[in-house]
This record gives structure tokens, C-alpha cells and sequence, in this order.
């Protein structure tokens, strides 16, 4: 048989991809070369796949072009339906010729996300990502994060560049539109230069701007004598901007930018798509997330639980140890005590020192987290003191449920949608530079990728099985 047929064109390999298309923006060409395979027992070139995929994303989403111009109806139509919903717009110009503007910034960011974020912590994490079209815009993205230890998307925007402008105007409007003059908020970042001069020129945010810790990260585990230039750079860095134990509880136990990360990865597929399917997906998506996290807070109200999942599994952890400590009790004004843990084998016999009144251990973890932690709640035993009253309400299951108790509605059709007061087109000049091969998808390794990498390589040639793989961080 053949390994290649002539009536199979890339149009007849669109029609039989449209289905897979809507229903998983992530299908790739290796799905469709597999896909008419097995259907039609004939290989489809490398190339052929590719134009095929390209047509069937355009019959679905559109072209970028179109999409575009669809954009500002369809934003209005989820206000429309979704009243609350902020869409905010920088023109980027206008054309006086054909009475239109240029696409310049566009920052949405829906209602209920808004409301449920006043039940989570003090804590946004902001991050930017490439979206995969022939266009070179980017998505940024902030995010918070739940009781039960779960990413709520708060807002995003879709920008030309990372820059200094672009970064101040999505604070701008994070401030105006999510935060709303609440004070004490920490801002975790990948410490992008754009982003930290808005920051701190702007004087946007009453925030606090941390150093993400999967910088210094691969650092961890090394000894001095090990590597003296890795120790001397992260000596060298203030310890509230990279550690747990000297921020002061601002980040609430959250170190890096994950949260955004998160979402920049389930949205991984959508970016490849014209930009109103792209906000067409990240209203599904949160969606989802609000229908399977508003069953489960009704879950653990049946359950009688005081607080989440996590915050349950924690306390109750922390408690079981604390049957094992030591306590000797000091000041019963500031419900002070030391606590020795018991001894396991060449570990333990540590003393950490408690103070109840200022709600602080020795060790971090509860200024960490926000839930006494072992030696805490043995102390608070000594006193007679209710350790579950200590917990932060952000861990309550009512707050949990408030988080996610606004719903979303549906978008109609188009035929409902209004006109928009202004028409919108693309901006050609940031086309992005074809260049033979595949565009890459994925950020380019640095050394400290490399690191981790030659750790595998190492540990692979020392087994002598592949399997090991799996098994290596």
C-alpha cells in the first residue's frame, strides 16, 4: 500500500479534525497525522498535517485577523451576561481612513472571580506568557490562591510586549479593578524589569515585590564548601525576598509565581488560537473550576468540616506530633513556653520557642501558613487555649464556599450580541519573523536547566536502567 494518497488534500484532513479541534485546543499535529492513519490507513506528510491543522483552527476560531475584529462584540456580550465583568481597552492607534482603532492592550477579568478573591489570601501572583500565532502578543495573567490550596484565575490581558508600559497599565488595573484599596497585598513575580519599575515608580500596589524562589531554587541542598559562589549569591540577596522564615508571613507559605504558571499552562493549547478564542477558553475554564470547587465546598459542608481539605490534613498532622513534644511553660501574659521535640534517631531534640498572645513559633511554620503548627498547639494545650480558633478564616469552609458561590451565565449566540461603539483591527507591525523550521513553543534552557539535566544523565549512567528516569527529580 501506499504511504501516500493524492485525494486526500488538506482539506478533507480539516473536515475530519473539526470536532477534535473544538473539543481540545491543545490537538496537535502528531494527533492528525495518527488520526488519518488510522482512519484512512495512509501516512500524511509532516507539512501537509500542519497546513490541514491551520485550516481546521480557522474554520473553528477564525483567523487572527477576524478574531480580532469579533473581539470587542464578544467581551461585550460576557459583560452583557455577565454584568461585573471588566473589560478594559488601550487603543494602540486609529485609523482615520477606514474610522478604525488598533489593537493595543485589552485587559478582562470576570465577576465572580472578582467577588471570590475577597475570601482568599493576601497574595497575587502575576506572570507572562508568548501566545503561538503569527502575531507576537503576549498574555499576562494574575492569579490567587484559595483555602483549599487551589489557582483562582483573577484577570488577564493581552499585551504586544512585556515592557514597563504594559506591565503599569495591567497593575493599573489590577489595583482599580480586583484589589480595591485592600491593604497588606504581596505581589509574587518572576521579577520581570518591566514589571518591577512599574512597581516601584508607579507606587501601584501596597504590596510587598518578592523574588520568585524557582530562581534560586536549584541552589538548594549545596554546602559552602560545595559551591561558595552559589551560597555568596543567595547570601547575598535580602532573606525576606527569597525565604519562608524571614518574610514575615506576607506570602502566607506561597514561594514562587506556580499560581500563574498554573493557568499559563491549562491555557498552554489555547494559545496558539486567535484571540477571541483564547478569551473564549479562559471563560470556560474558570467556569469548570467553579463548578467542580462549588460541589466540593458543599462536600465538606456535609462533611461538618470546620475547614478545607488542606487545612484539615495540616492541622491534623501537626496535631498528631504534637502528642510526642516537651512543653515548659514561661509566661502566662504572653502565653510563652519552649518545646522539645521527641527524638528520632540522629533528629529531634529540637527546642522551639512560643508566644500565643503574638501568634508566633520559633520555627515559621505557623506564621507560614497561617494554622498553628505542632508546637504551637501543644503549647496552646498547656494553656487550655482552643488551637482551632487560631486558624486564619481563609481556611474556613464558609469562605471556601463564598469563594465560588457567584455563578456564571451562559453567552448566547452572536445574533444577541450587541453592537460594540467602536470597530478594532490588528496591528501588522508586530508580526513575528518567520524563519525556516518549527517556531519553538517552549522557553529556551538556561544553566541551571542544564544543572538538573546532567543530574538525570548522571544518575541514569550510575543505575544503568532507563527506567531510572522516572525516578529522577
Amino acid at each position: 500500500m501506499s504511504l501516500a494518497h493524492g485525494n486526500i488534500n488538506r482539506a478533507y484532513i480539516a473536515s475530519l479534525h473539526l470536532g477534535h479541534v473544538k473539543c481540545n485546543p491543545s490537538y496537535g499535529i502528531k494527533h492528525v497525522i495518527q488520526n488519518v492513519k488510522d482512519q484512512t490507513g495512509y501516512d500524511v506528510p509532516y507539512q501537509k498535517a500542519w497546513y490541514s491543522l491551520k485550516m481546521a483552527r480557522e474554520i473553528v476560531y477564525g483567523t487572527w485577523e477576524s478574531s480580532v475584529q469579533k473581539l470587542p462584540a464578544y467581551l461585550g456580550a460576557i459583560q452583557k451576561y455577565n454584568p461585573g465583568t471588566i473589560v478594559e481597552w488601550k487603543h494602540k492607534g486609529f485609523q482615520a481612513s477606514t474610522g478604525k482603532y488598533v489593537m493595543g492592550y485589552v485587559f478582562w477579568a470576570f465577576k465572580p472571580c472578582i467577588d471570590g478573591f475577597q475570601f482568599c489570601r493576601n497574595v497575587i501572583s502575576v506572570d507572562g506568557t508568548h501566545l503561538y500565532t503569527k502575531y507576537k502578543y503576549k498574555l499576562l495573567i494574575a492569579a490567587a490562591m484559595d483555602g483549599n490550596q487551589q489557582v483562582l484565575p483573577l484577570a488577564f490581558a493581552v499585551v504586544d510586549e512585556e515592557t514597563y508600559p504594559s506591565w503599569k497599565w495591567f497593575l493599573q488595573q489590577l489595583s482599580r479593578h480586583i484589589i480595591r484599596g485592600r491593604r497588606g497585598m504581596c505581589l509574587i513575580s518572576d521579577r520581570h524589569g518591566g514589571l518591577i519599575k512599574a512597581v516601584r515608580e508607579g507606587s501601584l500596589l501596597a504590596s510587598w515585590l518578592r523574588i520568585s524562589i524557582k530562581k534560586v531554587q536549584p541552589h538548594y541542598g549545596r554546602d559552602k564548601e560545595q559551591d561558595v559562589k552559589a551560597f555568596a549569591y543567595l547570601d547575598a540577596i535580602n532573606k525576606e525576598k527569597w525565604t519562608a522564615s524571614h518574610d514575615g508571613g506576607w506570602r502566607c507559605g506561597i514561594l514562587t509565581t506556580n499560581m500563574s504558571e498554573c493557568i499559563n499552562g491549562v491555557l498552554k493549547g489555547a494559545r496558539r488560537l486567535p484571540v477571541s478564542a483564547l478569551v473564549e477558553i479562559t471563560l470556560e475554564r474558570t467556569v469548570h473550576y467553579f463548578h467542580v470547587r462549588a460541589m466540593k465546598g458543599k462536600k465538606m459542608l456535609q462533611n461538618n468540616q470546620l475547614w478545607t481539605d488542606f487545612a484539615c490534613k495540616m492541622f491534623i498532622s501537626w496535631q498528631t506530633k504534637a502528642v510526642e513534644h516537651t512543653v515548659t511553660k514561661y509566661s502566662h501574659a504572653q502565653q510563652s513556653a519552649s518545646v522539645v521535640t521527641r527524638r528520632q534517631g540522629r533528629h529531634g531534640m529540637n527546642t522551639h520557642v512560643v508566644k500565643i498572645a503574638n501568634r508566633e513559633c520559633s520555627c515559621g511554620k505557623w506564621n507560614q501558613f497561617g494554622i498553628p503548627c505542632s508546637h504551637a498547639q501543644k503549647v496552646c494545650g498547656a494553656y487550655n487555649i482552643s488551637a482551632a480558633s487560631m486558624v486564619k478564616d481563609y481556611y474556613d469552609v464558609m469562605a471556601y464556599n463564598n469563594t465560588y458561590s457567584k455563578h456564571f451565565e451562559p453567552v448566547q449566540s452572536e445574533d444577541y450580541w450587541d453592537d460594540p461603539n467602536f470597530q478594532l483591527v490588528h496591528d501588522p507591525t508586530i508580526r513575528t519573523v518567520t524563519r525556516p523550521g518549527r517556531n519553538q513553543t517552549t522557553r529556551i534552557h538556561n544553566e541551571m536547566d542544564w544543572r538538573q539535566t546532567r543530574a538525570r544523565q548522571e544518575a541514569q549512567q550510575q543505575q544503568g536502567d532507563s527506567s531510572i528516569q522516572e525516578n529522577v527529580p
